[in-house]
């Protein structure tokens, strides 16, 4: 690692630290109270006391309606799933490393433990997750060295490995282009059992062409398409809102990251609107 790339993460660390750490994922924690929380004791129901936390066995043993309370972890897991496939630019990757360095950094400023799948078509890079400010500069470093061989996307892959890798529900954070197809099924289960975000990496370079009929090819397929170069803004709009849509009726949140704008702003944004609506 260059002495100005350490010096980049350590600002990006001191950053994340004082203005995004506490917001990762809020009030969200409470979505699915009851299934990663410590058990912590029995005692009489009341009068207000949600009926789905009677023990129906310990209520019949005592002739009383009892119920259990929880204690919540003192730690969450937290996921990014990044997408290192040939169609990530250079654009893309800065975003996707900013973006992976602030979550990160903010996750284990709050306690949580933080990990990192990389894929393409397959699963190719897993460091299951740690809370210590060493295993975010091993899980940068370790993205920063990972070669960029590989061609498509596939996203169940690691939507896979994330739920083998979170036995309890915890925060994932899938960080793509989205040039791929949508396991809709595999999502919906994902985002039932964890707090699910997907981050969509765009770089502007892509939607400015020359207003003239282009000869584009995909860089993961080589596939060529035919296409007027004047309304090629209108068709990136387009599948964005499709894809927030899809996501939506997935019941996942969409953030978008663009390049050449500060990834910072739009990552506050994101959460703190999260935590008012908690």
């Amino acid at each position: 690692m260059t002495l100005s790339r350490s010096r980049q993460i350590r600002q990006l660390e001191l950053t994340s630290r004082r203005q995004l750490a506490g917001l990762l994922g809020g009030g969200e924690r409470s979505r699915f109270r009851g299934q990663g929380l410590e058990f912590a004791e029995l005692r009489p129901y009341q009068p207000g006391d949600d009926p789905r936390l009677i023990d129906w066995n310990h209520t019949a043993r005592q002739g009383q309606p009892h119920i259990r309370c929880y204690q919540e972890e003192r730690s969450r897991q937290v996921l990014l799933l990044t997408d290192l496939s040939r169609s990530i630019t250079p654009v893309k990757f800065a975003l996707l490393q900013e973006a992976v360095a602030l979550l990160a950094f903010a996750a284990v400023a709050q306690r949580d433990r933080v990990g990192l799948v990389g894929f393409a078509e397959e699963t190719e890079l897993v460091l299951p997750p740690g809370n210590s400010t060493t295993q975010v500069h091993r899980l940068l470093g370790r993205l920063d060295d990972h070669p960029r061989t590989a061609t498509g996307t596939r996203l169940a892959p690691p939507l896979d490995k994330a739920l083998r890798l979170l036995r309890r529900p915890g925060l994932i954070l899938l960080l793509s282009d989205f040039h791929a197809a949508l396991p809709t099924a595999l999502l919906q289960r994902v985002a039932s059992r964890h707090d699910l975000i997907a981050v969509l990496l765009r770089d502007p370079e892509e939607a400015r062409l020359p207003a003239a009929p282009l000869l584009l090819r995909d860089a993961e397929t080589g596939a060529a398409t035919l296409c007027d170069g004047s309304t090629s803004h209108l068709l990136w709009q387009r599948e964005d809102q499709q894809l927030s849509t899809t996501l939506r009726g997935c019941g996942i949140e969409l953030l978008k990251l663009a390049g050449g704008h500060p990834v910072l702003p739009p990552l506050r944004r994101f959460f703190l609107r999260r935590r008012r609506r908690s």
